[in-house]
């Protein structure tokens, strides 16, 4: 007998067992311990006990889903029309597909009960609020394509695929920027800032990645004070650690339209890498719209290689 409640107090142990019953997986940190689920899940200012909800058999915990809501266009408070999904896991010893099922239903009834117009199944940016550098890569967009069960759980129960991403990386050992004659000239008559730590530009910002260590790249034209273009990545910590590695994840990237298809952006990624290799980075990762198809030449140029798909799953 399979029982469904919200999350207490007591039950970090339990769920973090819960989370390292999982099967090998590069997309999920492990090991997951109370301490880690406590400072990247529970101390959310918008952490909502009642949308934890967990299943138990026996007095055993075996599995939880944590549905969640974004944020207001503005980024200063919660916008409850639409809800995810943000996480669901169950343990392997048990009826993996009803009890996932069970835990789906009870999640979508908590999102409609507040309210939801529009449910999706993991995260799409800006409406990620649980779950950076624990499942994963430098952003999350759904559900890796390469996670056949949930993707299959989902579609199972009315979701659609909306949209889809190519995750891209790349080894930072030996990397060296490209050098021709326009990189050289953009080398002339550019200078490259890197600033550790920005402050952030809204309470979501602030909530989701203030405690992450980022660093921005900002490329300005010399005599000028003006960025025309900058770049900002974060280091993927702590499930990049779990990897064995330093990896650093690409959040945005802008040039000023005036100059874009000159090699700018060529030039700020290629300074960005390398500064960040100087600094023990060993790996880099993006993730483009299968749609975009310059910037996937952009990133191909690079040496960027495709290790993944993220798909955004939508249930209206």
């Amino acid at each position: 007998m399979i029982r469904f409640r919200a999350f207490r107090n007591a039950d970090p142990p339990a769920i973090a067992a819960v989370w390292r019953s999982q099967p090998p997986s590069r997309n999920l940190l492990q090991p997951m311990s109370p301490a880690l689920l406590a400072r990247h899940v529970l101390a959310k200012p918008f952490f909502d006990r009642d949308g934890f909800i967990v299943a138990e058999k026996d007095d055993r915990l075996v599995g939880f889903v944590h549905a969640a809501f974004g944020p207001r266009p503005d980024l200063e408070d919660l916008d409850q029309k639409v809800g995810l999904t943000n996480f669901l896991l169950v343990v392997p010893d048990v009826e993996w597909n009803s009890v996932a099922a069970e835990l789906l239903r009870h999640s979508e009834d908590y999102l409609r009960r507040r309210g939801a117009q529009t449910l999706y199944a993991g995260a799409v940016p800006p409406v990620s609020p649980y779950y950076l550098g624990l499942y994963g890569g430098c952003q999350q967009r759904g559900v890796y394509r390469s996670d056949k069960a949930w993707l299959a759980l989902y579609e199972n129960h009315g979701y659609q695929q909306e949209d889809n991403w190519l995750v891209l990386q790349r080894d930072l050992m030996g990397f060296r920027p490209q050098i021709n004659r326009q990189q050289m000239a953009i080398r002339r008559g550019h200078v490259l800032d890197a600033v550790f730590d920005p402050p952030t530009h809204s309470w979501w910002e602030a909530c989701t990645l203030g405690e992450t260590e980022r660093t921005c790249f900002y490329l300005s034209r010399k005599g000028q004070t003006q960025a025309c273009g900058h770049a900002l990545f974060w280091d993927m910590a702590p499930i990049a650690e779990s990897w064995g590695i330093r990896a650093a994840g690409l959040l945005h990237l802008e040039i000023d339209t005036s100059i874009r298809r000159q090699g700018h952006a060529t030039y700020l990624l290629g300074e960005a890498l390398r500064q960040l290799q100087a600094q023990g980075v060993s790996m880099a990762e993006v993730q483009i719209h299968e749609s975009d198809q310059a910037s996937l030449g952009l990133f191909r140029k690079l040496e960027f290689t495709e290790v993944d798909q993220m798909v955004l799953l939508k249930k209206s």
